[in-house]
């Protein structure tokens, strides 16, 4: 359960790597009208993210391709079945962008805050608060404090698709 509520977190927090100043979804799924540019996407190639926090005994590190970002888009939030977020915001502030979300799966709600700061061509950094409800949320996990640093390593190895994790 642990891995599926990282995985939750995980689509909010990256949610804050969108193209668009300001981003929301209605309830109902559809998105609002995007503002211009302000917030850049990661640049696209190989990247190391190491989270740590949460109950956590010691950080995890993976490595992920990331391809080119459409307009309006985000290269890691690829959807995810059983997921589905009523709130997900996003706006540029200096030196980043502040998100806020709240999605459910499997019946637990999960709300997530955070704050990214960074360049996205070189590095970037998020941290971010989740609060769980549902049946069976230890309490251990209903509140949880995590941290993705990340950095851009180069190009993603031949033959890697985007969005791909790199052993």
């Amino acid at each position: 359960m642990r891995a599926q509520l990282v995985l939750i977190s995980a689509v909010a927090l990256l949610a804050a790597c969108s193209n668009s100043e300001e981003t929301k979804t209605a309830a109902n799924g559809e998105p609002a009208a995007a503002t211009p540019a302000a917030l850049t996407a990661p640049e696209p190639g190989l990247w190391q993210q190491t989270v740590s926090g949460a109950q956590m005994p010691q950080p995890m590190t993976v490595k992920i391709c990331v391809g080119e970002t459409a307009p309006g888009s985000n290269p890691f939030n690829a959807p995810q079945a059983g997921v589905t977020c009523s709130e997900n915001t996003v706006k540029s502030t200096p030196g980043g962008a502040e998100f806020h979300a709240v999605c459910n799966a499997q019946g637990m709600t999960v709300t997530s805050d955070g704050k990214v700061t960074g360049d996205m061509r070189t590095a970037y950094k998020v941290d971010i608060t989740t609060k769980t409800s549902g049946p069976n949320v230890p309490p251990t996990m209903a509140e949880m404090k995590m941290s993705v640093d990340a950095k851009r390593l180069g190009d993603c190895p031949a033959g890697v698709a985007p969005n791909t994790v790199v052993q």
